[in-house]
């Protein structure tokens, strides 16, 4: 008889991201804490690493919710509601755990509901009678986009619904779990803060060389590559960084950008924007190369231009590759960064503070060791990947 206790995580998208590592990095580690694990998400596309195929082999059972998907759609969404509560009652887990605002609404909803329909004892025997404990992890609050101001307000108003289902909520920087206390987004003893974790193991790295020979075969290795890595999203800044390369190309010859993504809805906006600016031989866009954290040494500078953010991995990535790093202030990004000891952070939006501030960097070369050397210790001191699953684990057994 299998007495361990069951696990189920639900989150939007297969498709890799930073909520998806999220998922697969605690999923992954529950067999081996003596969980029966589970993990369901929406379809994953074949031709791109996923959450699926990422934890084959793993123990872990994978479930797809065919409905699942990222955009707001009243019938499919229904049809997800309808999957969840399906497979919630066919694993039986005593813990449901949900990352993403979507897979957060539903998985909540559902469980509510097997909740109410076993106080009405017209489901048997579940919820367990200790009760299915819920938890939700918040990566970034929407409400924190710059979006028109009824947009936020109907966010605030559906992630108080939304806390509504949960016992416990994560929040991956202590600045999101503030913002939920003073936007009483739910109870303030709900909210607990674990920052991401990282395996200094775990990326594979390339060396300096190897990468710039995949990345930019046509350039001197001589060359100043400042870079980032992020989806093509209005939330990542990036039309910032080439502003700030436009200001600074034409004085520095040998200095070049690279924004590294995947996805999102910004490529083509973009792509005229560089070639509108005269760039194209100093900006380049590589889309979606498998593991695009192994190229991070082919930078001489990291950017994090976001305009919004809960705790980035890339981030915590940019550290381990030893990388003197500039990010925007805002969310978890300055629990990450110690401004003039292991980074610098600017404001956001801001693409002449940019331009001042990646000069400033690349022309100090004692300032960019000693911030790169700083901040791969913060990283490995702070942000492993072991002291996130002993908190998570903490929660899951108390």
């Amino acid at each position: 008889m299998n007495n361990r206790l069951k696990i189920l995580y639900i989150i939007t998208k297969s498709a890799w991201g930073g909520a998806t590592k999220y998922t697969y990095d605690l999923a992954s580690a529950m067999p081996q804490n003596g969980f029966e694990t589970h993990i369901a998400a929406g379809p994953a596309l074949s031709r791109e690493k996923n959450l699926f195929s990422e934890l084959q082999n793993s123990g872990v059972y994978c479930h797809t919710i065919k409905n699942f998907q990222k955009s707001v759609n009243p019938l499919k969404d229904l049809f997800a509601l309808w999957e969840i509560l399906r497979l919630i009652q066919k694993i039986k887990p005593d813990i449901v755990h949900a990352s993403s605002s979507k897979a957060g609404g539903l998985a909540g909803l559902a469980a509510f509901i097997l909740k109410i329909l076993s106080a009405s004892r017209r489901t048997k025997n579940y919820p367990p009678a200790g009760g299915l404990k819920t938890i939700f992890t918040a990566h970034g609050w929407a409400y924190h986009e710059s979006r028109p101001r009824w947009q936020r307000l109907l966010i605030k108003l559906s992630s108080r619904i939304t806390a509504l289902f949960y016992d416990t909520i994560i929040t991956v920087s202590e600045f999101d779990r503030q913002s939920a206390i003073k936007n009483k987004i739910g109870k303030p003893e709900k909210f607990i803060t674990i920052h991401n974790g990282i395996n200094p193991a775990g990326v594979p790295f390339l060396t300096r060389n190897e990468a710039r020979r995949v990345l930019i075969p046509a350039r001197s290795q001589e060359d100043i590559l400042v870079g980032t890595i992020g989806e093509f999203t209005a939330n990542k800044g990036q039309k910032f960084l080439i502003e700030a390369a436009h200001m600074l190309c034409q004085r520095y010859p040998k200095l070049n950008f690279m924004i590294i993504g995947h996805r999102g809805e910004e490529k083509s906006k973009l792509l005229r924007q560089i070639t509108k600016s005269g760039l194209t031989n100093c900006v380049h866009i590589i889309d979606s190369p498998p593991d695009a954290a192994k190229y991070l040494k082919a930078f001489d500078i990291f950017v994090l231009p976001s305009l919004k953010e809960g705790l980035p991995y890339v981030l915590l990535e940019a550290g381990l590759a030893e990388l003197p790093t500039i990010a925007t202030n805002v969310g978890g990004n300055k629990e990450i960064i110690d401004p003039e000891k292991n980074g610098l952070l600017i404001t956001p939006a801001d693409s002449q503070e940019l331009s001042r501030v990646i000069e400033r960097v690349f022309k100090n070369a004692d300032l960019k060791n000693a911030m790169a050397k700083n901040l791969y210790e913060k990283i490995l001191n702070d942000f492993s990947l072991k002291k996130m699953i002993s908190e998570t684990l903490a929660i899951y057994r108390q």
